[in-house]
């Protein structure tokens, strides 16, 4: 007897354990110190050893119940160890003791035809459930580590455009630097040009300096200095793939939306023309942002070959992902933020994505 109870302690162990790292993943970080918090979960499995070891919990089937309800409301008391809304709280208090005892008790009736069973046959129901919790667990860990993956990638993404556009300001800047430092001189060649009556000579030279002037790489300059590093990176992109590539740019310079936000957005539908054009013999792509009263409409559009028109046409209504679309799930996560609209369509040739969010405060300055 001495054995089962050690195993079944044992077991309550790894289950209480899971139970924090569940709440630590569900509900977020911790709003108190770790080791306080692993105090008391440590200290609620204890009182759970206790309650097996009272005389009426001498069949551990039994005390299921009463440990389930235990459970119940200590998940819910010690949820607020952790930072995190009240409904995440109520889920995870609710959901993690129904899902641990509902799998026992489950296995006992699929298995035995009985709720209540020997303690051979709980222990071998109880290792079924801490298997499943196990791999629910550990199934939670990967998405939550692939989100955070994402986010760094991202993260990393934005910081080479940043360097990018800086490095387009800083070889703005050289130039205008130079111009002034031979600005005297082009004056007087200037001065010389018109005072020979000599127009078109005086044009052409004043071409010359704007040509000068101008940075190949800066493509976009809308003023959204944010928006505008993100284009510049992705149509240089472009450009040094061969890809025939217009744009046409009408936003302020100050939006109400998350840099990380726009660039979930413009990051993973450029990329994804970038790849689809990159089998096409004759490529280009056009980008559209405009923002009109509120409303911020982003249109990309690119060709496409036949075989990528036929596949994406039989994904587009059951998966509107589709091969062409792959990270459209991250961008339609975005666009609900903003209580938005995504659609995409292929026809004639060309494939296209449309995103329309509700940005409702420009700030002005």
């Amino acid at each position: 007897m001495i054995i089962f109870y050690i195993a079944i302690f044992a077991i309550d162990a790894f289950h209480i354990f899971l139970l924090m790292r569940f709440c630590r993943n569900c509900i977020g970080a911790y709003r108190i110190n770790k080791k306080i918090a692993s105090i008391v979960f440590v200290a609620f499995w204890i009182m759970s050893c206790y309650i097996r070891l009272l005389p009426f919990s001498k069949r551990f089937s039994a005390v299921n119940s009463t440990l389930f309800v235990i459970e119940f409301f200590f998940l819910l008391a010690a949820s607020f160890f952790y930072q995190g809304k009240i409904l995440s709280r109520f889920a995870v208090a609710f959901i993690l003791p129904l899902l641990y005892w509902g799998i026992e008790a489950v296995s006992s009736k699929a298995l035995f035809n009985a709720f209540f069973v020997s303690n051979e046959q709980c222990l071998l129901c109880t290792g079924i459930a801490i298997a499943l919790f196990l791999f629910l667990e550990l199934v939670l860990e990967k998405v939550k580590k692939s989100k955070s993956e994402q986010e760094r990638e991202f993260l990393e993404q934005e910081v080479r455009m940043y360097e990018k556009q800086f490095d387009v300001i800083r070889q703005s800047q050289k130039n205008i630097h130079s111009l002034k430092h031979d600005l005297k001189h082009h004056v007087k060649m200037l001065s010389d040009l018109v005072s020979s009556d000599d127009k078109n000579a005086a044009l052409a030279y004043l071409s010359d300096m704007v040509s000068f002037m101008e940075n190949g790489e800066e493509y976009v300059s809308s003023g959204n200095e944010r928006i505008d590093s993100i284009l510049n990176y992705m149509i240089s992109k472009a450009m040094s793939s061969k890809i025939n590539t217009s744009w046409k740019i009408q936003i302020p310079e100050h939006l109400d939306i998350s840099t990380f936000d726009i660039n979930v957005i413009l990051s993973n539908l450029l990329e994804n023309a970038l790849n689809a054009l990159a089998e096409v013999s004759d490529p280009s792509l056009h980008i559209l942002m405009k923002y009109d009263r509120g409303v911020l409409c982003i249109d990309i559009q690119n060709n496409c070959t036949p075989q990528e028109i036929t596949a994406s046409s039989s994904n587009l209504l059951l998966d509107p992902i589709g091969e062409h679309g792959y990270g459209l799930k991250n961008v339609r996560r975005i666009v609900e933020k903003y209580h938005g609209n995504l659609v995409t369509d292929n026809t004639d040739g060309t494939f296209s994505a449309n995103v329309l969010l509700f940005v409702t405060d420009v700030i002005q300055g």
